[in-house]
Parts: C-alpha cells; structure tokens; sequence
C-alpha cells in the first residue's frame, strides 16, 4: 500500500447490550498523512463516548484514505467488500502567509508570479501534481504542511490564508481491512466515521467537510 501513516489508536470499547462487542486488543487505524490528524479528531470523539483511545501495535483493522487507496484495497481483497463507507471531500486550497505578502488571489495568478509553492508529496495528491507539473518553482515536499506557501488539502492547512482552488477535492473514505482480527470493533468504528458524527468529528478538524 502506498505512503500511508499508521495511527494506533487502542480502542477498548465499553458498549452495553448487544452493541459491537470489545475489542480486546489495540483497534488500529491506518490513514494518509493528509488527513491523519482528521481521523484523530474522530477517534477522540468516539472515546468521548465510552472509549478509551491510546497507543497499540499490530497489524491495522481500518483504512481511512484516499477513494483510489480504498478502491484498491477492496479490489485486491485487503478489505471488505461490505465495509467502506464515505466520511468527507476535502478541499485543496492555496496556503499563504499571513497577510498575503505576495497578493496572490488564486492559484494561477500565484503561478505565474513564479512564487514558489510546496505541494504534499503523496500518492493522493495525484490531481494537485498533474495540474501544476512542469512548473518550475513547485516543489515535492513531505513536510509541505509546514512550508510558508503551499497547495494543500484543507486537513492540513493549519495557520495562514487560505485560497479556494479548483482541484477536486479529496474523497476520503474508510473499510475494514481483511486482515483484522477484530471486526465487530472495527466495523464499528468505521460505520462511526461514515455518520453524522463521525463526519462532523472529521470535518472539525479543518472545516472540511
């Protein structure tokens, strides 16, 4: 599987009579980096409801990543065919400094000022990369989230101004991944992640949704 950041997060589920039943090892979630922090914000949402979140090793109970990612998952029987859900499309905006210096208003005009642009250096990012390829003053950059000027999928566009662009956006969906050995726990967590709260979890950490 492709640049994935792996979240453990230990989910040792308290639910009363019937519900999914406890997960008696760490749950653990694997995400893209583009959104990792998102599903974090969802996990703590769900420990506000009787779930304690924490470190855990293993092999991951749940993918949440980009649509292709889960696509390919499904396809090549690493998840659950009745498992994925959709959770959020995150939009790519132009991140720039405070203030603006470069008086850029949208992605083109800060292209053909030549300002230079990082960009995530990520599989997901497909759409972002073929739209500004060949230009001379954007760069790959694993930690394009912390550059000052950046095309960045809104999860992580923290501080700065943000520009709308037109590159689709993201969907970001979940599944189950076959390999679990615990998947009343993590079909759970990822039919949280697809409902109303679970999304809202997720768009919170961003204003996403």
């Amino acid at each position: 599987m492709s640049l994935v950041s792996v979240i453990r997060i230990l989910l040792l589920l308290a639910l009363a009579g019937g519900a999914a039943g406890a997960a008696e090892h760490p749950l653990i979630v694997r995400a893209s980096p583009l959104f990792s922090s998102c599903v974090e914000a969802s996990a703590r949402s769900y420990a506000a409801r009787g779930v304690r979140v924490g470190a855990g090793g293993g092999e991951a109970d749940v993918l949440v990543a980009s649509d292709v990612e889960v696509t390919r998952a499904l396809e090549t029987g690493m998840a659950f065919l009745d498992s994925d859900v959709d959770v959020a499309r995150v939009p790519w905006v132009l991140r720039v400094p405070a203030g603006n210096p470069s008086r850029v208003a949208s992605l083109d005009q800060a292209l053909a000022q030549g300002v230079e642009i990082a960009l995530p250096k990520d599989p997901a990012a497909y759409e972002a990369r073929r739209l500004v390829a060949g230009r001379e003053r954007v760069r790959e950059d694993p930690e394009a989230g912390s550059a000052p000027t950046a095309l960045l999928p809104l999860s992580l566009a923290r501080g700065g101004e943000h520009i709308p662009t037109d590159i689709r956006p993201l969907h970001v969906r979940a599944v189950v991944l076959s390999g679990s050995k615990q998947q009343a726990a993590a079909r759970a967590f990822a039919s949280f992640l697809g409902s109303e709260a679970g999304q809202r979890a997720f768009a919170a950490c961003g204003d996403n949704r």
